[in-house]
């Protein structure tokens, strides 16, 4: 699907939110002193957040909320699978977030009309290999089974998950970024057929924060937010 990028829309990425990182929670409140009119949740938004377990919901119950307060100020919110955050169309069923548009991994990378040109943007967990793409299928294959065993439990099994997740450190890998940018716009180009040429792409996990231009095709690695923790970093990096 096609979406139009505004010119203040503002891109999310990595916030790997939970009970010891919610930084993110002052950030939405400043945007709902001045929202924008979009905003893009690209992914990783928490550290883990299963959208079809209740214990998850409960427990990411503050950033929901606040999410559906930029909701009510008009903002339109658009949430992207990333590979810490899944079964995301399943949070309206729990009373939240009725109007955002959840894009899965399957559905990715988005594509993006700004001034008369396309751009691609999903999370960034594309074309990583056959073992990446088993190891998050298999995640994405068991949403029934993950609920049952959520119910047996009574939430005790997704707290312990999330207790030692939220222990994992978040890193931000060295890279040569002219070598790492050429390798992934030459994937997207072989992987993905446009009916028009792109003219960049946009996509986060990478922990980056980087942009550059080659041979015609921006690649726009995104800043994660827990890092950076500032929105400013976030803004429309197009113009």
């Amino acid at each position: 699907m096609s979406l139009k990028l505004n010119e203040d829309a503002i891109f999310i990425a990595d916030s790997h939110f939970s009970s010891k990182a919610q930084a993110l929670l002052d950030y939405l409140n400043v945007l709902l002193s001045s929202p924008p009119s979009q905003l893009f949740l690209v992914g990783d938004i928490a550290q883990v957040f299963l959208g079809n377990l209740p214990s998850s919901i409960k427990s990411h119950q503050t950033l929901l909320e606040k999410l559906n307060e930029l909701e009510q100020k008009e903002v339109q919110i658009i949430w992207l699978e990333g590979n810490h955050d899944f079964f995301l169309s399943s949070i309206p069923y729990f009373g939240y977030l009725s109007k955002t548009l959840f894009i899965p991994r399957n559905q990715q990378p988005l594509h993006l009309i700004f001034e008369e040109n396309l751009y691609l943007l999903s999370h960034g967990d594309l074309f990583l290999g056959k073992k990446y793409e088993l190891y998050i299928k298999t995640l994405t294959n068991i949403p029934l089974l993950l609920k049952g065993i959520d119910y047996l439990s009574g939430g005790e099994i997704y707290e312990e998950i999330e207790k030692k997740l939220e222990q994992k450190p978040i890193r931000q890998a060295p890279i040569h970024f002219f070598e790492f940018a050429s390798k992934r716009i030459k994937l997207y180009q072989k992987n993905i057929k446009t009916p028009i040429s792109f003219k960049g792409i946009i996509e986060g996990h990478f922990h980056i924060g980087k942009k550059i231009e080659i041979y015609g095709v921006s690649y726009i690695a995104l800043p994660a937010f827990y890092f950076t923790l500032q929105g400013n970093e976030s803004r429309n990096l197009l113009k």
